[in-house]
């Protein structure tokens, strides 16, 4: 909200702190038990008041600066005081009390954010009747300008870049979600060097920890379908869903299984399809005993029957199929093009063309013949007229040109096995069929759109200044709590159009009649970014008054279960900001 005075007015506007701090409420609590009371120096608000207004702060401003949001807090001291429901000072938001914040929330020895995460997401759980069937988790890479020393780089190290950006020192985000929300239930850093692989049994217990038990079914890439990892979760009762990783003895499996399939493939409709659309795929599925062994004793510690879910993906398989095409075509008129000009040398020609096939990703799908040409010219021997007695010599010139022969058989097979992918499963049938396994997997956009936003929306961690490690891991935790905050709202304003079967009309700058069941978070809280609140100074002190919520206001609140009196100005001042 802006505060400024104008004679005997002041106005305070975007009340829209008050909807982002109603919907955290809870946290400063969880915080301030975790970390407990600050030290005596410390005075004005507590640990925990001073995350809640800075995930506010973040959501509205859309960064997580320091330094900026003392002047952010100055202009709203008004509207924070109210809803918070005492005094706010400018000076509970100088930097260097954000700094210990964050060092606290961080810190590498008592990992006060776990116990945090837990609490915080068994609270929106139960008050949101939020299920807990279904959690996934991923990894992300962050990449930042940082030069940290070479004898302790920290977090910041080299690694494979998923923002592509293999010159930059990263660090790791870990997140798990909860469907259908998509809701963060933790957070972890690591230092970015290190392979996503064995980081998923941690964020697994945790998740399992926040939910009160393992039953869910746990959804992820390749890089969780690990045996240990699998094993873990099943001897532990729980359930997962992953695809395969291509290696080891995954890719021969797939291609007998493929090529002589033990039962006939059925189609694959998603809920929702009409019966006049196409399928959007097809498979079969295939039970594997698997067994995990103790790496030091050998002995079986864990035993089970799993579900190979053997499933081909019509898009994908005409995607694979067409890019193959394109790259062929293109790397036949590149080898046609240096024939233009045939090479003097066989291995400056065999080098050319490898490289041409290297390149478009072909090398065992073409043929490569090299063809060697010899042109004889006779010419005279040395200075004069030709002549019936002059002296002659034939020369040679060997040339080199290749010929292409494509491999019909291996495009055959290729063309045959596109699109398909091997998914491991434990959980039973009636639990996860054929289709709901290809709908569930399809929803693993959830974390990656919280990436999305991480890296790039609103709480957005990126361009990052910090370069204290525990101040990282701090401050990668309240972003953490203000994903929550995005996708909470999201989810129980949709679920509540859903259940009304309404739909919202506003949201749209310059559209005000266009209509939707699926609003963002963003646009939500830009319904409320212009209320003001007005001052009147009187002789007596001053009277508060609000700029009357709109219907499309008050709806909006009604869906989130928020109570419209959270805008009500206070009957007495809390401050006096004059």
């Amino acid at each position: 909200m802006y505060e400024s005075s104008y004679n005997c007015f002041g106005t305070d506007r975007r009340a829209a702190d008050n909807h982002i701090l109603s919907q955290a409420d809870g946290a400063d609590e969880i915080v301030d038990q975790e970390l407990g009371a600050p030290h005596g120096n410390w005075e004005g608000l507590s640990y925990g008041e001073v995350a809640l207004v800075f995930i506010a702060y973040v959501v509205m401003s859309c960064t997580h600066f320091l330094s900026p949001m003392e002047e952010w807090a100055e202009q709203h001291l008004m509207s924070l005081s109210h809803a918070l429901g005492k005094p706010v000072r400018v000076e509970d938001f100088t930097d260097d009390r954000l700094a210990i914040l964050l060092s606290r929330l961080g810190d590498e020895q008592a990992h006060p954010g776990e116990q945090i995460e837990k609490d915080l997401g068994q609270r929106i759980i139960r008050t949101y009747e939020l299920p807990t069937e279904t959690a996934r988790v991923d990894l992300t890479s962050i990449s930042v300008y940082h030069q940290p020393p070479a004898e302790d780089p920290g977090l910041m190290r080299f690694g494979r870049s998923k923002d592509h950006r293999p010159d930059l020192r990263q660090f790791k985000a870990v997140l798990g979600t909860l469907d259908p929300a998509g809701m963060p239930l933790a957070t972890d850093v690591l230092s970015g060097e290190q392979a996503d692989d064995p980081h998923y049994i941690p964020i697994w217990d945790r998740m399992a920890a926040t939910l009160g038990h393992t039953g869910f079914l746990a959804v992820g890439d390749c890089k969780m379908g690990s045996l240990e990892t699998r094993a873990y979760i099943q001897d532990h009762h729980g359930f997962y869903l992953m695809p395969l990783p291509m290696t080891g003895n995954t890719p021969k499996e797939l291609q007998d299984w493929v090529l002589n399939p033990p039962c006939p493939p059925q189609a694959i409709w998603l809920p929702g399809q009409r019966a006049d659309e196409p399928a959007v795929g097809q498979g079969f599925e295939v039970t594997i005993a698997c067994s995990r062994q103790n790496p030091d004793t050998e002995e079986e510690i864990v035993d089970w029957n799993e579900r190979r879910l053997v499933i081909q993906s019509e898009v994908h398989a005409n995607k694979q199929r067409n890019g193959l095409q394109e790259r062929l075509a293109k790397a036949e008129a590149s080898l046609m093009a240096l024939n233009s000009s045939p090479a003097a040398e066989q291995a400056e020609l065999e080098r050319q063309a490898q490289a041409i096939v290297k390149r478009y990703r072909v090398t065992e799908y073409l043929h490569l013949s090299f063809i060697e040409q010899i042109t004889s010219q006779t010419r005279y021997v040395g200075p004069g007229r030709p002549g019936p007695n002059r002296s002659t010599q034939t020369i040679q010139t060997h040339t080199w040109t290749v010929e292409v022969t494509r491999q019909t058989d291996i495009i055959d097979r290729f063309n045959c096995l596109a699109g398909w992918r091997v998914y491991a499963t434990n959980a039973p049938a009636h639990r996860l069929d054929l289709t709901g396994a290809v709908n569930c997997y399809r929803q693993e956009w959830q974390p990656e759109h919280g990436f999305h936003r991480l890296k790039g929306g609103s709480p957005a961690i990126m361009p990052l200044y910090i370069r204290d490690d525990e101040r990282i891991a701090g401050l990668l935790l309240l972003l953490g709590i203000a994903l929550r905050l995005l996708t909470l709202i999201e989810f129980v304003t949709r679920r509540d159009l859903a259940a009304t079967n309404e739909s919202l009309k506003g949201l749209y700058a310059g559209n005000p009649n266009r209509a939707t069941n699926r609003p963002t978070t963003e646009r939500l809280l830009k319904a409320f970014g212009y209320l003001t609140l007005y001052r009147l100074e009187t002789v007596d002190g001053f009277l508060l008054e609000i700029t009357p919520l709109s219907p499309l206001q008050r709806r909006i609140l009604q869906a989130l279960r928020i109570p419209v009196s959270i805008y009500a100005p206070p009957p007495v001042p809390i401050i006096d900001s004059s």
